[in-house]
């Protein structure tokens, strides 16, 4: 195995440590990507069968996050506002996070969140 080989697998590891394979943890929080899109009230319903919720960053932090690993223009994020006719918000990239309003049943991707499980360790 090459030592860039090591140091990927090294990274991978670290990375997603206390989040289901496929996640990605920043901070206490992990979260999964998706490559499907679907409305709010889908994707909601898919981060629930996760035991997870849509992404609600709650940083500039979280949200730079959230973008720099996202493949994708928009992502359906957080709970509907109820502010205006477009009531979901998604978090568009080419807007550097920043939110943008959106009718619930557009399909974009959309970014499920959970509370990172710490390893637990044995004593005795």
């Amino acid at each position: 195995m090459s030592f860039f080989s090591i140091l990927l697998c090294l990274g991978v590891y670290i990375c997603a440590k206390g989040c289901e394979i496929g996640w990605i943890r920043l901070h206490t929080k992990c979260y999964m990507f998706s490559h499907t899109t679907a409305s709010w009230a889908e994707a909601e319903s898919i981060c629930s069968a996760f035991h997870s919720i849509l992404a609600e960053p709650k940083s500039t932090e979280e949200s730079k996050f959230l973008i720099s690993h996202s493949e994708n223009e928009g992502r359906l994020s957080s709970q509907p506002n109820e502010h205006t006719s477009a009531n979901c918000v998604i978090l568009w990239k080419a807007f550097h996070g920043l939110w943008a309003d959106e009718p619930c049943g557009k399909h974009y991707n959309f970014i499920c969140e959970t509370l990172h499980q710490p390893d637990g360790d044995v004593i005795g």
